[in-house]
């Protein structure tokens, strides 16, 4: 098997009318091995209250795996029975093999308030899982000064982040400030070719790919990259997403990606 794509996970967001099975079956077809699970809206979404035995038996049976999982936000309307929530997923997630998982809130007052209350349960609980933080454009953490919110009013080294390209350049940021900002506690890096704030083919966009994998490269990242292609046609003709993801793989290659294999 080409040794990158042990690092390359799949999204259901770029296909999210899949149900898990013909998802987990069309990224095996382009190669992939690790998936990154939803608990929410997309149809390949876990059920985290669900025997977590049958969905492992699921990937396995198409040599693949959960690498990493979304869990469901944290509200601050409802703080604790949603808090209780997270850390319910979390060790769902745990439990199918998903190591990193997506911490994420309504608000930055509540991922501040909620943040530490998190990780103290969750290492109380003794789940072992590795928590980040993630931009998105239009989401609380949007912008480089909400993500500097977050983390300092979090304060806790045990919180990691995610290097979410694609929706930094969305919000007019470069991945190179994202970095700079998150840099020594990168636990998981997202990947999408962006043109203006469009999802477009890879190889059509602004995206400095060859630039990220040497940054990434010369830092060690041993984290895996989560491939995303959001195109307009996505709802509508997914055997064409996917087409463009097995040729978005080829590009990704020719910029570097195999220095991270």
């Amino acid at each position: 098997m080409d040794d990158v794509m042990q690092r390359l996970v799949a999204s259901p967001a770029c296909v999210p009318q899949l149900p898990l099975d013909a998802a987990l079956d069309a990224y095996a077809r382009l190669g992939f091995r690790n998936f990154e699970a939803f608990t929410q809206w997309a149809g390949s979404h876990l059920d985290v209250t669900s025997d977590p035995a049958a969905y492992v038996a699921a990937a396995r049976e198409r040599n693949m795996r959960y690498t990493s999982m979304h869990l469901p936000p944290v509200k601050g309307a409802e703080l604790d029975v949603t808090l209780a929530a997270a850390v319910q997923a979390s060790r769902f997630a745990e439990a199918i093999g998903a190591g990193v998982v997506l911490f994420k809130a309504d608000s930055r007052e509540a991922y501040i308030k909620a943040g530490r209350r998190y990780l103290d349960l969750i290492d109380e609980a003794g789940i072992g899982v590795t928590p980040v933080l993630q931009n998105h454009k239009g989401t609380p953490i949007t912008s480089l000064g909400d993500f500097r919110q977050v983390i300092d009013g979090i304060n806790d080294a045990r919180m990691k982040h995610l290097l979410e390209v694609g929706h930094f350049h969305r919000a007019g940021v470069l991945w190179r400030d994202g970095y700079e900002l998150l840099a020594g506690r990168i636990a998981l890096v997202h990947i999408n070719e962006i043109r203006g704030d469009q999802s477009v083919s890879f190889g059509t966009g602004e995206v400095d790919f060859a630039g990220l994998f040497d940054r990434l490269a010369s830092d060690g990242y041993a984290g895996h990259i989560v491939v995303e292609l959001e195109l307009d046609t996505r709802d509508t003709d997914h055997e064409h997403t996917l087409r463009e993801i097995g040729q978005g793989i080829d590009h990704l290659k020719a910029q570097g990606l195999e220095k991270l294999a």
